[in-house]
């Protein structure tokens, strides 16, 4: 509270840093200096924080030639054509996605492996980026599937079931519709019987009001739940949901198949 009343008090520019600002529980309102004057930048995966900016931007997956070059100086090898086509590869399987990236730079700068990174991480995903590093090139302390647990254990039981069965769909192009229509679904004699199909009617269930008709204020809060951890994104102009491809496959992973 005095370090507020101090900030509200300073007419000269400051700047307020809120970094991995990441609960969706947490209100940063409190922490706000209440005047007109001054600066915060807030970094979070929690598109909701966008309301408090005066601008935002969304970091997205990297540009495959900045990915190749990051893939390389973390595996400490040499930027020649040959090791450039290998490690553009690599980054291509790896959607782009920078973390993993880094994590997987790590792994082949300790094995030396960069030609025979693609054969490991086919038949090794889960581990590879599972695997925190010796050396690590930053001060982040976890790694991809390890990142995404821990958002994923924040969840209701109801999300985490949604987010599942999201990852038996393309992981682009999930529409409300998908699941409307399904919640609309009629048995017939040839149908599968209710008994198969009981864990998607138990999450269809939860979209429907008491009269059964379908809410879409109940799927808004379910799939706001989910944003607000960054594992789900929604695309205004499409109205329409994506997950990043290697988030589609871990979610995927998380089934059990007892």
């Amino acid at each position: 509270r005095d370090a507020l009343e101090w900030l509200k008090s300073k007419p000269d520019e400051w700047l307020l840093f809120f970094d991995n600002a990441d609960d969706p529980k947490m209100d940063l309102n409190k922490y706000f200096p209440q005047c007109d004057h001054g600066n915060i930048i807030i970094t979070s995966r929690n598109p909701g924080l966008s309301v408090y900016a005066g601008s935002h931007s969304a970091i997205s997956d990297m540009e495959e030639s900045d990915a190749v070059n990051l893939l390389l100086r973390s595996a400490a090898h040499n930027t020649t054509d040959s090791n450039k086509a290998v490690a553009a590869e690599i980054v291509k399987v790896l959607c782009y996605l920078p973390l993993a990236i880094i994590q997987a730079g790590a792994f082949i700068s300790k094995s030396g492996r960069l030609n025979g990174y693609l054969g490991l991480y086919a038949n090794n995903k889960a581990r590879l980026l599972s695997q925190k590093p010796d050396q690590s090139h930053d001060n982040y302390a976890w790694t991809v599937y390890p990142t995404w647990q821990i958002s994923f254990d924040q969840l209701s039981q109801e999300a985490k079931t949604f987010l599942q069965l999201c990852s038996f769909l393309h992981y682009q192009g999930i529409s409300e519709d998908i699941f409307r229509n399904a919640a609309g679904y009629k048995f017939g004699p040839s149908s599968p019987s209710k008994e198969e199909l009981q864990m998607p009617l138990d999450v269809l269930s939860q979209f429907s009001d008491p009269s059964g008709n379908w809410d879409p204020l109940c799927f808004m809060d379910m799939t706001s739940e989910i944003r607000a951890y960054s594992v789900i994104t929604f695309h205004s102009e499409q109205d329409l949901f994506s997950i990043h491809p290697l988030v589609h496959d871990w979610a995927r992973s998380t089934v059990s198949h007892e």
